[in-house]
């Protein structure tokens, strides 16, 4: 009723405007500019072609009309009176209402592009932005889940559901309206003649991809035209496939992965475990055979025992830590800690890899308490420093140093060992991997390194690594510190 209303005051004022405008141009013409007859007729013929290039056909008929009128009665003779003498009048008046007819119908076509135009825009852009929105997410069970809404949002349905027959599941824009029914919207996706078909007044539509249907969608409300909602359709269609296409391609990744890194496993911890084996082994053995053997060599054999079960002890303890990792069963219970006293604790349990070794620590006394696991971060720093030892000469210093830098806690980790080279860096935090050059020569299995920085990422911190061939390797981790108000 509002509509109406304002639609018949436009339509009014209008029809004044131009009266106005058309008595205003006679006036002036008449009583104050004094111009010829073809003068005239040409302005009235202008006014027209305006009227009618700029409004519907109505306006400019009454438009005509109007001047036709005052044409005749102010500037055709007799002036003053609506009589036509002359005959050829008659075709400037014809010429008036020909000109508004054609110039209408012709302004009344672009008119009608141009809207067709606007709404295929506004089609489009929509479109568009629908196709943004469902591409921001991966996984199928999520696409499904935000469709109904997403449609109802941007095309203004009352209205949506969908199925998918990835899961034989229906999901709804509004759950407790009961749209439609799980077995109707089944039936439309078993369809032998897909197409959409109106239901009570609700569009149910297939969801075809090719010959094959992934589902149905049926939404209630809107006057878009048939290409709108095949449109719709098909690009759920596509959305759906496509999240349907990237979780089977990463299951397909994530077993590949899993492959690679059993098999890494396999490689880089069976020749460790067997060492220490093998010389347990050989120690009993002699110990068995030989019961009569000298005291020192009897001691000897129980020392390698003894230090082969516990090198044999770090190998199962960091396959433990990397199942930890893992399995994301890693739980960070982070309290202030003194840097400084951490320091020194891993370095009192690093003393057997350390040896003879020269330690040198540099961390400020007033360093203040950092939130951390203290039990994690000690663990970090064990694996830095065995780290350290096992990639550098033996007797070479290793340096510690602490410091609070743009709100983090810095801690690094310096050795004087052969470096590592900058085509290898961006690999050895990644589990398993251990440099080409220290795969025979040195004994590892290439989990330290990537434990550490699943730790760190644990902490919200992180770790890197600055070194250069022959020069030794600086290993950083970092720890956010609260900024202080």
């Amino acid at each position: 009723m509002e509509k109406n209303t304002a639609t018949a005051a436009s339509a009014a004022l209008r029809y004044g405007s131009v009266t106005l405008l058309a008595c205003l141009v006679a006036f002036v013409l008449h009583f104050i500019v004094h111009v010829n007859q073809t003068t005239v007729a040409l302005i009235f013929l202008v006014l027209i072609v305006m009227t009618a290039s700029r409004w519907r056909l109505s306006y400019s008929v009454y438009l005509s009309l109007l001047c036709a009128v005052l044409y005749n009665f102010f500037f055709l003779p007799p002036v003053g009176t609506l009589t036509v003498t002359d005959p050829q009048n008659w075709i400037a008046l014809a010429a008036f209402l020909c000109t508004s007819i054609l110039v209408s119908h012709l302004s009344d076509s672009e008119h009608k592009q141009a809207e067709l135009s606007e709404t295929r825009r506004r089609e489009v852009q929509r479109l568009y932005e629908f196709s943004q929105e469902l591409l921001l997410h991966d996984d199928l069970r999520t696409v499904a889940r935000i469709t109904p809404s997403v449609v109802a949002g941007i095309f203004g349905f009352r209205g949506v559901a969908l199925y998918v027959r990835d899961g034989d599941t229906a999901y709804y824009s509004d759950p407790e309206s009961g749209l439609m029914p799980l077995i109707e919207l089944k039936k439309a996706a078993q369809a032998a003649e897909p197409g959409m078909r109106l239901v009570e007044g609700i569009r149910l539509m297939p969801l075809m991809l090719g010959m094959r249907t992934v589902g149905s969608l049926a939404v209630r409300g809107g006057d878009d035209s048939p290409r709108m909602y095949e449109a719709i359709s098909s690009l759920v269609a596509i959305a759906l496939e496509r999240a349907a296409a990237l979780e089977r391609t990463s299951h397909m990744e994530a077993a590949r992965e899993s492959e690679r890194l059993r098999s890494a496993l396999l490689d880089s911890v069976t020749h460790d475990l067997r060492t220490p084996l093998t010389s347990i082994r050989a120690a009993a053995t002699t110990l068995v055979s030989h019961p009569r053997l000298p005291e020192p060599e009897r001691q000897e054999m129980y020392a390698i025992v003894d230090e082969e079960s516990e090198r044999l002890d770090r190998l199962i303890g960091k396959a433990v830590e990397m199942a930890q990792l893992d399995s994301a069963s890693l739980q960070v219970k982070a309290e202030p800690e003194n840097v400084r006293e951490l320091i020194e604790l891993a370095l009192e349990e690093a003393r057997p890899i350390l040896e003879d070794r020269t330690v040198e620590v540099n961390v400020p006394e007033d360093l203040p308490a950092v939130p951390m696991d203290r039990e994690l971060v000690r663990r970090v720093l064990r694996h830095l420093l065995e780290n350290a030892v096992k990639y550098s000469p033996q007797g070479s210093p290793v340096r510690i140093s602490g410091k609070i830098e743009d709100y983090r806690l810095l801690v690094s980790v310096e050795d004087q060992g052969s470096g590592i080279g900058a085509d290898e860096q961006p690999f050895i935090f990644d589990k398993f991997y251990r440099g080409s050059k220290q795969q025979s020569n040195v004994p590892g299995t290439g989990m330290g390194l990537a434990i550490v920085r699943a730790i760190m990422i644990a902490h919200g911190g992180g770790v890197e690594v600055t070194s250069q061939p022959r020069h030794g390797s600086i290993f950083t981790f970092w720890l956010p510190v609260a900024p202080v108000n």
